[in-house]
């Protein structure tokens, strides 16, 4: 019986260790990895409004499914940091979308699509999917891509409730 109380109180203080420790790390490396998501996020915000300013809006997002953040590119418009998942997404599609302020797609840039199934989904951020996005008016019927219609369907579903914030918040 003492044997077991042993290991016991011998397994318990290895865990406590080991938890002490893994949070000791996570405490440390967080932040710079923090730091390394936002620098990622600012590049490619540059990559659709170079030049100006970005200041991330506090604006109201649980009626619009898939908008993680908005930030505003000086005078020039809004970008929509957005997540949403395709067909066979383990993880989401994470992307960019740029908005004018006369209601233009400036930009869209997919920043991870891990997830998806090569050569199917993931025409999602290939340069004719991408093409037929930047350009059009808000409103503009934009088609899906076939093969890959429940992922870029789920991508066109996001970019129209970031439509919707914009007329509802910017317009």
């Amino acid at each position: 019986m003492s044997k077991i109380i042993k290991l016991t109180v011998f397994l318990a203080i290895v865990a406590g260790i080991s938890g002490g420790v893994m949070s000791f790390v996570y405490s440390q490396t967080n932040p710079i990895i923090q730091e390394a998501a936002i620098a990622t996020v600012k590049e490619s915000l540059e990559e659709i409004y170079p030049g100006e300013e970005f200041s991330e809006e506090s604006t109201d997002l649980t009626d619009y499914e898939g908008i993680e953040a908005v930030y505003k590119a000086g005078d020039a418009g809004y970008v929509y940091e957005c997540s949403v998942y395709g067909y066979s997404s383990s993880t989401p599609i994470t992307f960019l979308i740029g908005l004018d302020n006369d209601g233009t797609y400036k930009g869209y840039i997919v920043t991870d699509l891990s997830g998806e199934t090569k050569g199917l989904g993931s025409q999602v951020g290939d340069d004719a999917f991408v093409s037929s996005v930047v350009g059009s008016d808000i409103g503009s019927d934009i088609d899906t891509i076939s093969g890959a219609t429940i992922s870029s369907s789920a991508v066109l579903g996001v970019i129209d409730n970031c439509a919707a914030h914009f007329a509802d918040n910017y317009e």
